[in-house]
């Protein structure tokens, strides 16, 4: 496994480029737990590199037979979003369980729309969490503060 490097935006653009031209159909495919595909990340990542990020390093197959996936992608919506954070932000509170609910400002759900939208991640279920933190990395190339961590464990 690669270590993360300082990438610009052409860099990563190239890179999943790259990657997207050595994967074959079938690993393309792959996916960690409910997140997106490789073959959605490594897209977007091509279209969209000063939107959407992730560690292309944790994406190297090591045979054609392997399944290349990623828990962890970086995005950046085109406005500033206000996510509230807490544990299981997802996952709806049942009688049994103490678990988080969202305030009304918190915007996660319109980010998750406009990732699937815009991006065109194809995650089965949203990430277990959202946390505002940009990508290891990041060039200077754009505001870090605007990032987005998108987790699926």
């Amino acid at each position: 496994m690669r270590q993360q490097h300082p990438t610009t935006r052409e860099s990563a653009r190239s890179e999943a480029r790259a990657l997207l031209d050595r994967f074959g159909a079938q690993q393309l495919t792959g996916r960690w737990n409910f997140g997106p595909t490789t073959g959605s990340i490594l897209e977007a990542i091509a279209a969209t590199p000063e939107r959407v990020r992730c560690d292309l390093g944790r994406l190297e197959a090591d045979s054609p037979a392997s399944w290349p996936a990623t828990s962890t992608v970086y995005v950046r919506p085109p406005r500033p979003m206000r996510i509230s954070v807490g544990p299981s932000q997802f996952y709806p509170p049942t009688p049994e369980d103490d678990e988080y609910e969202h305030p009304e400002w918190c915007e996660c759900a319109a980010l998750m729309a406009f990732v699937r939208d815009e991006f065109r991640l194809d995650f089965l279920h949203r990430p277990d969490e959202i946390l505002p933190r940009p990508p290891m990395g990041l060039h200077g190339e754009d505001d870090s503060s605007s990032w987005f961590m998108l987790w699926w464990d």
